[in-house]
């Protein structure tokens, strides 16, 4: 009976969400298509598994582009900036460093969280806390800290819960059907 517009929820999945975000760089064609083949070799976690000469290749065999490391390198590089942080990772530890840079590196913490995963991740991944706190010259306070702020990091950022966005897309109908006295009115919206 109410004249109300109807929400109808869309899903977009993160492929779709890094396409949008790449077209709000200033690519030329050859570029945006690079960047498409890039995304689409994003697993489900979010990664960029395979070796990037492997992309080349594909880049020469399926879309006849001729490109270089370098330059697949430096769009790669693009996205890496794109939400989730973290995304188009090709490793773990290039995963947190990514998500560390996003915060900020004025911050005790941030900065010596940085250090522990580009200088002692080997030792990070095997729990040698010692080895990392002589390493780093990070008291043992300040090495829970660091510790504490890269288990708070998302090591899946393609993962399931980021996979899709939710929004609300509004239904507007075209005729509205009233009823008036026993009999049906059909007017414009």
């Amino acid at each position: 009976d109410d004249d109300k517009d109807i929400p109808i929820p869309t899903i977009t999945s993160l492929i779709e969400s890094l396409g949008s975000q790449l077209g709000y760089l200033k690519l030329n064609e050859r570029q945006h298509t690079i960047g498409q083949q890039l995304i689409g070799s994003i697993d489900h976690d979010g990664y960029i598994r395979r070796e990037l000469e492997a992309i080349v290749n594909d880049l020469a065999f399926l879309q006849n582009i001729e490109t270089d490391l370098d330059e697949v390198e430096s769009i790669l590089k693009r996205i890496q900036h794109f939400d989730p942080p973290g995304i188009a990772a090709r490793n773990l530890q290039e995963c947190l460093y990514l998500q560390l840079k996003r915060k900020d590196t004025d911050i005790p913490d941030v900065q010596r969280a940085i250090k522990v995963v580009m200088l002692s991740f080997d030792e990070f991944t095997k729990k040698h806390y010692k080895k990392i706190q002589k390493k780093i010259g990070a008291t043992e306070d300040e090495l829970r800290d660091a510790i504490s702020t890269i288990t708070k990091l998302n090591p899946k950022p393609g993962g399931f819960v980021n996979t899709f966005t939710r929004t609300t897309q509004y239904l507007t109908p075209d005729f509205i059907l009233k009823e008036i006295n026993g009999r049906l009115e059909v007017s414009l919206n």
